[in-house]
């Protein structure tokens, strides 16, 4: 019974409340929605491009390619950037991104032929730059407005250990500042902020 009731309330989380969906766009801030259902964590981010990148539109240098390749390539290492209590022992299971400003070629899982060092580190290779923070009321820049949805799963041998999660996302991406959040678990549904100084999410 907890199984469907998590079902009937991520699908009113992801298909009936647009206006967390998708929100305004507002450099500097990402959405999270998490749906925990036993064993399994479902993992929805949709973020401005403008926090992972410098641009918000179709990569027109070799630089930019190489820039949306090394955010993919991290994004497909999210058990990096999602960190479980290892007593959990969750592994990730899936990965999927999708940008109608980006190439689909460059989101795929291949192996960034530039040294991984500095993704390690949490650095991102290219950083958001300009006061671009704050949400955009301007028409002019509309067309530049991109976003990126990020799907992950991840599957947990022992769920009774699962009771949150470190998100890092922050130290990959320098330009986001908060994350707004909505958990789905058993226990009904939550909303949170995280931020750079506090992005550990409890359940």
């Amino acid at each position: 019974m907890k199984n469907a009731l998590v079902l009937a309330a991520c699908a009113v989380l992801f298909t009936a409340a647009p206006a967390f969906a998708h929100g305004a766009h507002e450099h500097g801030v990402a959405r999270l929605n998490v749906a925990v259902d036993g064993s399994t964590v479902d993992i929805d981010l949709e973020s401005p491009l403008a926090n992972p990148l410098s641009f918000e539109h179709a990569p027109s240098t070799p630089e930019q390619r190489q820039a949306v390749q090394d955010m993919a390539v991290n994004l497909h290492r999210a058990e990096n950037i999602f960190v479980f209590p290892a007593a959990a022992q969750c592994r990730l299971k899936s990965v999927t991104l999708e940008s109608e400003a980006l190439p689909a070629d460059l989101l795929q899982a291949v192996a960034s032929p530039q040294p991984q060092t500095s993704a390690a580190k949490g650095a991102q290779p290219a950083a958001a730059t300009g006061d671009g923070h704050g949400q955009h009321d301007g028409h002019e820049q509309s067309a530049e407005h991109a976003d990126l949805d990020a799907s992950f799963a991840f599957e947990c041998a022992h769920p009774e250990a699962l009771h949150g999660m470190d998100v890092r996302l922050f130290a990959q991406w320098p330009a986001l500042h908060e994350l707004r959040v909505q958990l789905v678990t058993p226990a009904g549904q939550h909303a949170a902020e995280l931020t750079g100084q506090a992005h550990q999410l409890s359940w």
